[in-house]
C-alpha cells in the first residue's frame, strides 16, 4: 500500500478536511452560508474528500467507532458527486453544525488509537 493511502494517512486527510471546514465556517451565519456559492462549494468539496477517505478505511478500523454513521458518510459523497444539482445548502449547513463536531472527535480518537498500536 502506498504511504499516502494507509489508514493513518486517510484519517489525517479526514481530520484536515474537517478542521478546514470548521475554519471556513468560523463566525459564518447560516444565512451568509446560504448566500455564498463559493463557501458552499468549498464545504461540499471538503465533505467529498472526507467521504472518499472514509470509504478507503478498512472495516475493522471503522468497527472501532460504531457511533459513526460510516455508510451515510460514504453515501454523502455519492450524492455530492451524482446529484450535485439537488444539493440543499441547508442540509450541508446542518451536517457541518450537527454532525461534523462529533464525527471529528471520533476520527481523532481512531487516529490516536492507531498511532498507539503502530508504536507498539
Amino acid at each position: 500500500m502506498a504511504p499516502s493511502k494507509t489508514p493513518a494517512i486517510r484519517l489525517l486527510h479526514i481530520i484536515g478536511e474537517a478542521e478546514a471546514i470548521n475554519r471556513a465556517l468560523d463566525g459564518v451565519l447560516r444565512m451568509d452560508f446560504e448566500d455564498s456559492w463559493v463557501l458552499q462549494r468549498a464545504v461540499e468539496h471538503g465533505l467529498l474528500i472526507i467521504s472518499e477517505a472514509a470509504k478507503s478505511l478498512p472495516s475493522d478500523l471503522k468497527d472501532n467507532a460504531p457511533n459513526v454513521a460510516w455508510r451515510k458518510i460514504e453515501t454523502l459523497g455519492n450524492f455530492l458527486r451524482h446529484e450535485y444539482r439537488d444539493v440543499d445548502p441547508e442540509l450541508i449547513w446542518s451536517i457541518t453544525q450537527d454532525y461534523l463536531p462529533n464525527f471529528l472527535a471520533a476520527v481523532r480518537l481512531l487516529a490516536e488509537s492507531l498511532r498507539e498500536v503502530e508504536s507498539v
